[in-house]
């Protein structure tokens, strides 16, 4: 073998290297978009689901639902006393609706990212509905 061939045989594996390096980097910004692009829609949903359920003191408040991470409201829509759902975090953000009017439900969720969430309810309404449904205190 030349000196020329064993050469490029060494600079193979670091051209590859090099390569695989900038593919990767590629990727970063594809995924903070894609990050991006899911949460809008995410929120999109959610806000449909906020203007279905109205004000949060609705009389149509039928639930709740307290979970380690984030409390729910519960509404009623005709004799679905779990029509639409909506969940905020302890900062208030929604982190998650749920429109159970239909048998194929509509979930949206940022529960992987509740910091990604822009919709905001007032928390303290929130914990002061809990309580007049009865749930336990946080």
């Amino acid at each position: 073998m030349s000196s020329l061939a064993a050469e490029e045989t060494r600079a193979r594996p670091a051209v590859a290297f090099a390569v695989a390096l900038v593919a990767l980097l590629a990727l970063v910004p594809v995924g903070r978009w894609e990050g991006r692009r899911h949460a809008d829609a995410e929120i999109g949903g959610m806000r449909e689901t906020l203007a279905l359920i109205g004000p949060l003191d609705s009389p149509t408040l039928s639930g709740y639902r307290v979970l380690p991470d984030f409390d729910c409201l519960v509404y009623r829509r005709g004799d679905n006393p779990f029509a639409l759902e909506a969940c905020v975090d302890a900062d208030g953000r929604v982190v998650e609706t749920i429109d159970r009017r239909e048998f194929e439900r509509r979930i949206h969720s940022l529960r992987e990212d509740p910091a990604a969430s822009t919709i905001r309810l007032d928390r303290s309404l929130v914990d002061r509905l809990l309580r007049r449904m009865g749930a336990p205190a946080g």
